[in-house]
């Protein structure tokens, strides 16, 4: 007989058998994610570098008190984790060639931070495996999207939403909320959907099944809203990756078709109300916005009602013999479909597409707005930034420009007038920042996450196999993204990547589980506290000037000259490498009618940065404010020097 005391009970039990250090690693994956998600994909250097300060703390502190490693890492990861390291140093001897040492240094922090969080998941994955770690990342990503699905239906419910509509113009019609940029959006799902197909394909709950098929046709009406070619390729590839890797494909194939039949769903629904689709606000759009919600809440609880209903007839129902062919008959039908679709693609003419598709990728034309978007092959001068990180590396092949300085070589050997950071794309601009060097360690890292981590899903038990495949599709999302777009740059999606490349390389092992368990030495513990608080420091000296640069600027915007000029200097003291404290120090000066103290302190800025033509424009204006012209022209030639196609200088 069951007694009231002893129902109490069992909760408490089942509270006390929890692994409570486990659930504390899924909370900071799944925080990790969604954090900097939802604050604008974490790409504010105020956002990462604090994230990344604190999970470098945490990595110092659990090793050092031998809570950490969860399991000792495999020789895949230690090769990894070399790689990655190797990297970041890279990067940080980039400071003693770079155009920038403040740019470099901004990026060191950024890429350090990233280390932090790949060590962080290297030695901590055992306590979850793959399988929920996979989890935590895929409910993070599910959030942010959702969010940002939202934000669309009702953006007076996200007042960022409706700031960053106003701020992109044209481009409104493009889902950006939360991460500010569509592109991003879309990618961040890519990375997100092969883990939640899988959780609705095989999770052992039944609920989570359903939740996460649940998930699914929102996600993909979410891409479709951003009208993202890179993010929607990178959905494509990602699933097909999962699906060659995982076990037992037939039986995901419910998921799948679910998932695409609800999204399918949505997005006719999506194409046939106008005002919501290009991001108009008004009375017709909030209407629509209601519609809209109803109708994604009613099919996304159908594809998850639909979902349980497959997972519990599955545990009654035997499968059909059909369903679980060999693999002699699966090495059939794959090279029966590769054949057809082979013919199929020569039918339809795709060589001579693809060779338009190239020569319209080439021109500068914009691929135009709406649905159409997706017929389009224009690259919006993706070659010719590509075309200026070839010839930025070949100025100093080894060795590169310094990390972070594309911006500048764009702005002085650009042919197209557009004031741009970025190379958008990863490789390329690793290329031309860090050289050959930095683009062999990087391209090192990226073959040791997918073919390491590849074989290692191949070969691991299939109960983890599953899990792996979908670590490796999200993995592969990323990397076929970033080979168009500037996505290393955006820490949400990095860090996703690389709490799901920790799963992959960290899979298998050898040695028994008390063996793997083992906590390191007190070498061990006193390199990873170096190198911890080495990044520590890397990444605080970028953190702190930035911090006070911007109280400077609020400062000065509230009329405390004196409040902005001591935190300007602060911010000096804090990088004397930096060029932005000097120039905000000239501003302020300016300001107070001090030029002879305001052209010292812009000549001090252009020393730090002599290719940035913006401070070369500044101190051209305070010359002149001196009533010394000489100098004031040579500066403003110089500025025009470095930035010759800028409408600044057509006057």
């Amino acid at each position: 007989m069951t007694t009231a005391s002893m129902r109490r009970a069992a909760p408490l039990d089942q509270l006390r058998g929890l692994d409570w250090g486990a659930t504390a690693v899924w909370l900071l994956c799944f925080a990790l994610v969604a954090y900097l998600g939802l604050k604008g994909g974490g790409y504010d250097p105020l956002v990462h570098d604090q994230v990344g300060i604190a999970v470098w703390w945490i990595v110092l502190l659990a090793t050092v008190v031998g809570a950490l490693p969860a399991r000792r890492p495999t020789g895949l990861a230690w090769a990894a984790l070399g790689l990655f390291a190797a990297f970041v140093a890279w990067t940080a001897l980039s400071l003693g060639w770079t155009e920038s040492v403040e740019r470099t240094a901004a990026d060191l922090a950024r890429v350090a931070g990233y280390l932090g969080v790949f060590a962080f998941a290297v030695l901590a994955v055992g306590r979850l495996g793959a399988r929920r770690l996979a989890g935590a990342v895929a409910a993070g990503i599910a959030l942010v999207a959702l969010v940002g699905l939202l934000s669309r239906f009702h953006p007076a419910w996200f007042p960022g939403a409706t700031q960053t509509a106003r701020f992109l113009g044209s481009d409104r019609e493009r889902l950006a909320y939360p991460i500010h940029y569509w592109n991003a959006v879309a990618a961040l799902i890519a990375i997100g959907l092969p883990l939640l197909l899988q959780a609705a394909a095989d999770a052992r709950s039944v609920v989570l099944r359903a939740a996460a098929a649940a998930a699914l046709p929102a996600l993909a009406l979410t891409v479709f809203y951003t009208l993202s070619r890179g993010g929607t390729a990178a959905v494509l590839v990602a699933v097909a990756a999962y699906l060659a890797f995982c076990p037992d494909r037939l039986a995901k194939l419910p998921a799948l078709l679910v998932a695409a039949l609800g999204g399918a769903i949505l997005i006719l629904a999506a194409e046939g109300r106008d005002a919501l689709q290009h991001g108009l606000v008004g009375p017709t759009a909030e209407s629509q916005g209601d519609s809209m919600l109803a109708l994604t809440l009613v099919v996304c609880g159908l594809a998850g009602a639909a979902q349980a209903a497959i997972a519990l007839a599955s545990r009654r129902v035997a499968r059909p013999a059909w369903t679980r062919p060999d693999r002699r008959r699966s090495l059939i039908a794959v090279g029966v479909a590769a054949a057809v679709l082979l013919v199929l693609a020569v039918g339809l003419g795709a060589p001579g597409r693809a060779s338009d598709a190239w020569a319209e990728f080439k021109e500068k034309d914009s691929p135009g707005h709406g649905a159409a978007r997706f017929g389009s092959a224009a690259g919006q001068s993706r070659y010719q930034l590509w075309s200026a990180a070839v010839h930025e590396n070949a100025s100093r092949p080894l060795t590169g420009t310094g990390s972070g300085t594309f911006e500048y070589w764009w702005a002085r050997n650009a042919d197209v007038d557009e004031t741009v950071r970025d190379t958008h794309s990863l490789y390329l601009q690793t290329l031309g920042e860090l050289g050959i060097v930095g683009l062999a360690l990087l391209v090192g890292l990226m073959l040791a996450i997918l073919i390491g981590g590849g074989f290692a899903a191949l070969a691991a038990a299939p109960a983890e196999r599953g899990p792996l495949a979908a670590a490796l599709g999200g993995c592969v999302a990323f990397f076929v993204a970033a080979i168009a777009d500037w996505m290393w740059q955006i820490p949400a999606l990095a860090v996703a990547m690389l709490l799901l490349a920790a799963a992959l390389v960290s899979a298998g092992g050898r040695g028994s589980p008390a063996e793997r368990a083992r906590p390191f030495g007190a070498p061990a513990r006193i390199g990873v506290a170096a190198v911890a608080l080495a990044a520590i420091v890397a990444i605080a000296i970028p953190l702190a000037s930035t911090s006070l640069v911007r109280r400077s600027e609020a400062d000065f915007r509230d009329g405390d000259l004196q409040g902005a000029l001591d935190a300007a200097r602060s911010a000096q003291n804090a990088e004397p490498g930096a060029a932005s404290p000097r120039l905000q120090q000239a501003l302020v000066y300016e300001a107070a009618g001090d030029f002879a103290a305001a052209s010292a302190a812009a000549r001090a800025a252009t020393g730090r940065e002599q290719t940035n033509w913006r401070n070369w424009l500044v101190l051209s204006r305070i010359e002149a404010e001196r009533g010394r012209a000489v100098a004031a022209v040579a500066d403003y030639r110089e500025a025009r020097s470095l930035n010759p196609r800028s409408p600044i200088f057509q006057r």
